[in-house]
């Protein structure tokens, strides 16, 4: 009697390629970004984490700063698809050099130019490569922005954004944005793409038109209970903030997590794409390590 024919096993789907990523880390309490970061990146994503010389990083945790964070130097984005900046506790001033790094961050940033294949900065630090890049100033709201508001997807074709709802909500927390004038002049020149915008917030993320350099006003990077974290340290202060739009400081939700995950994953293999059209290394994809989710 024949044997019966075996069904051929499956093949196994291919390994996601692992992505590596740059973090200037400015944020108070520098040690939780670590786990902020967690939540929204790829599973397995690599970072190495950047800390600059002119912080003196007062409310950070020095023991896991000090082994976690490194200073920047000519190895340190080696095989980096992209580098992020962080937001800083900065942006209440309207004169960008105000901050002790200033210089040293303007250098760190044009270094990287070229040798990652996109450049990202959220809240202050959007505003901070809006300015060293296409040389716009910010403007200051006549109140801080501070809630999760809905956004409308106005580039649902665009790489980054071709995953996301149709309108998404996302946390923003922030005193200040581009410069209108300079900003709406660079669009017209075709140099930056808005990819979503709402009446509360106008133009919130922002990338060049080459995908080298993108602007994240508003906090796709932002965790569950930070915006109640905030309003409460507010209050602890003795300053009367206004409760966050859309947000239950008492009881938060989150509604933002799923389409940050895809803009984050969409936006790191965009940085690999133009790194390996550019002609340079990309992260390897067997490359064994994990973004630390809790020290």
């Amino acid at each position: 009697m024949n044997a019966s024919p075996t069904t051929p096993a499956p093949a196994e789907a291919p390994a996601p390629a692992r992505r590596r990523l740059a973090v200037i880390n400015l944020m108070p309490q520098a040690e939780i970004y670590l786990d902020y970061m967690a939540q929204v990146l790829p599973p397995g994503t690599d970072v190495r984490w950047i800390r600059v010389r002119n912080h003196p990083y007062r409310s950070s945790n020095q023991e896991i700063l000090a082994a976690t964070h490194h200073y920047y130097d000519e190895t340190t984005l080696e095989d980096c698809d992209a580098l992020l900046l962080t937001g800083a506790a900065m942006d209440l001033n309207p004169d960008f050099t105000a901050a002790t790094y200033w210089d040293e961050i303007v250098e760190t940033l044009r270094d990287a130019d070229g040798r990652v294949g996109s450049i990202a900065g959220v809240c202050w630090g959007a505003q901070v490569v809006g300015k060293v890049f296409f040389g716009i100033e910010k403007q200051h709201f006549p109140a801080k922005i501070s809630g999760v508001i809905e956004m409308t997807n106005i580039a649902p074709e665009h790489p980054l954004t071709r995953g996301l709802d149709d309108r998404y909500w996302l946390p923003q927390s922030r005193y200040a944005q581009m410069e209108p004038v300079a900003f709406e002049k660079a669009v017209a020149d075709g140099l930056l793409v808005p990819l979503d915008w709402s009446e509360e917030s106008g133009h919130t993320t922002v990338v060049s038109a080459d995908g080298a350099y993108l602007m994240l006003q508003g906090h796709q990077d932002y965790p569950t209970e930070r915006l109640a974290e905030e309003y409460h340290n507010a209050l602890k202060k003795g300053q009367s903030p206004p409760v966050p739009l859309n947000y239950d400081p008492e009881r938060p939700v989150n509604r933002w997590r799923a389409n940050n995950r895809a803009f984050f994953a969409a936006w790191l293999e965009l940085a690999a794409e133009r790194k390996r059209a550019n002609g340079l290394p990309a992260a390897p994809d067997a490359a064994p390590s994990a973004v630390p989710s809790q020290l």
